[in-house]
């Protein structure tokens, strides 16, 4: 790694963890102020049979509202809130923006795509059981991004200055350029919008170098592009593409220390490319501060749990994965949400690899005794007490254990089982 990329990495490390803590400050203290203002309307509302789009309620209160739910994985309300600011504000390029991303990562959500390498010992066997995304609710993105489109080039086309048309139209380009990526797999469809929200940025911030909000698409444009490796990197110079992971790095600082709207979106990015690094304490920090602002997200705690087995500490990975545990047996807020099948075969399998057998069964135990476990998963987590059983000499369990998937229609699990059925068979002999 270049001297400059761990400069880079390194510089104001701590400068933005306390730029997310004194946003977070600032912005929970406007949000605060925002629930209490949107509770006591909503009082006044119901008390007086008004329409509350009649009573001049900025929509940046909705807006507010609607974000915390995004960041906190709430996506129901999330579009509630987001739909009601539109309703007071219908031409507001930026809240359509907020409402095409809400629709697009409810959807990445509910298809896997946001806890994909989240619970890694049942991936292999699980992978091929996830959801396709509903073509109802992508067209609903595409119409939305499409609307923001139409609005922002008709702004500009009054004003070619209006820094806020600039802004928006390039965060619908970026939002085109997630959905090609991510959901349909169109690489060309992709990098074209992300290059179209590059462009928009650029010239935003060539009015304005203090619309520090532009830095988020421009950094992660800069980061991507420069992390195209050598051997294709002149193929990206011949069609135009520039791009540096250093000043990528840097924009995304910037946009963490000194952006309005996207010091979250930027934080979470920052913890994505230190992860690709392998700067993961770094990652951690980020992702701690991040959890504590948004509690209900229990895919923050679960990222910081993927840090130490990609450092290969499964042991402390382990103290995270049970604190999560704890919050879900414990029904905190947002942790319902949590797969619990999953989480405890991710337990149970890192107990087993160190041997700690009793924790491992009895993570295992939370899978095959309960009544809502994925079929598939307790047929594995069976064959796991059963290696268990065998590594404790209990034959007799290991038997029962094996004899019970026998029961259970998935082939391959069957399969395993009857392998080791018949080399216990064996032994008898």
């Amino acid at each position: 790694m270049s001297p400059l990329l761990i400069q880079a990495q390194t510089r104001g490390r701590t400068a933005v963890c306390n730029a997310i803590e004194n946003s977070r400050v600032r912005t929970q203290a406007n949000r605060n102020r925002n629930l209490q203002l949107l509770a006591l309307l909503l009082v006044v509302g119901i008390l007086s049979g008004v329409s509350l789009a009649d009573d001049g309620v900025d929509p940046w209160v909705y807006a507010h509202v609607g974000l915390d739910h995004f960041y906190n994985l709430e996506y129901e309300q999330s579009l509630a809130n987001f739909q009601r600011a539109l309703e007071l504000a219908p031409e507001n390029p930026i809240f359509l923006n907020f409402l095409a991303n809400a629709y697009l990562f409810q959807e990445l959500y509910r298809t896997g795509q946001l806890d994909a390498q989240l619970y890694s010992e049942s991936n292999p066997f699980l992978r091929s059981e996830k959801p396709r995304p509903d073509p109802k609710a992508m067209q609903t993105v595409k119409n939305l991004v499409a609307r923001t489109k139409e609005i922002c080039q008709q702004q500009l086309r009054q004003n070619g200055q209006d820094k806020t048309a600039l802004y928006a139209l390039g965060i619908a380009y970026g939002i085109e350029a997630n959905y090609e990526f991510t959901v349909y797999k169109h690489w060309y469809a992709a990098i074209k919008a992300a290059n179209k929200a590059k462009d928009h940025h650029s010239q935003l911030k060539k009015l304005d170098p203090d619309y520090h909000d532009a830095n988020l698409v421009l950094g992660v444009y800069e980061y991507a592009v420069g992390s195209i490796p050598a051997a294709v990197k002149w193929l990206a110079f011949l069609v135009g593409y520039r791009g540096s992971k250093v000043r990528g790095i840097e924009l995304l600082h910037m946009a963490v220390r000194q952006g309005k709207l996207v010091t979250t979106d930027a934080a979470v990015l920052l913890a994505v490319i230190y992860n690709r690094e392998e700067k993961y304490e770094y990652v951690r920090q980020l992702l701690h501060t991040l959890s504590i602002y948004y509690p209900r997200n229990h895919l923050l705690r679960l990222e910081i749990a993927r840090t130490y087995l990609n450092e290969g500490n499964e042991a402390a990975a382990l103290t995270e994965y049970g604190q999560i545990a704890a919050q879900v047996e414990a029904n905190a807020p947002g942790y319902d949400r949590v797969p619990r099948d999953r989480l405890y075969y991710q337990m149970g399998s890192l107990h087993q690899r160190q041997g700690d057998y009793e924790k491992a069964l009895a993570a295992f135990d939370h899978i095959t005794n309960g009544t809502t476990a994925n079929g598939l998963l307790a047929a594995y987590a069976r064959l796991r007490k059963a290696e268990i059983y065998l590594a404790q000499n209990r034959l007799d369990n290991a038997r029962e254990e094996y004899k019970r998937v026998l029961t259970l229609a998935y082939p391959e699990p069957r399969a395993q089982a009857e392998r080791a059925l018949k080399v216990l068979e064996s032994r008898k002999q």
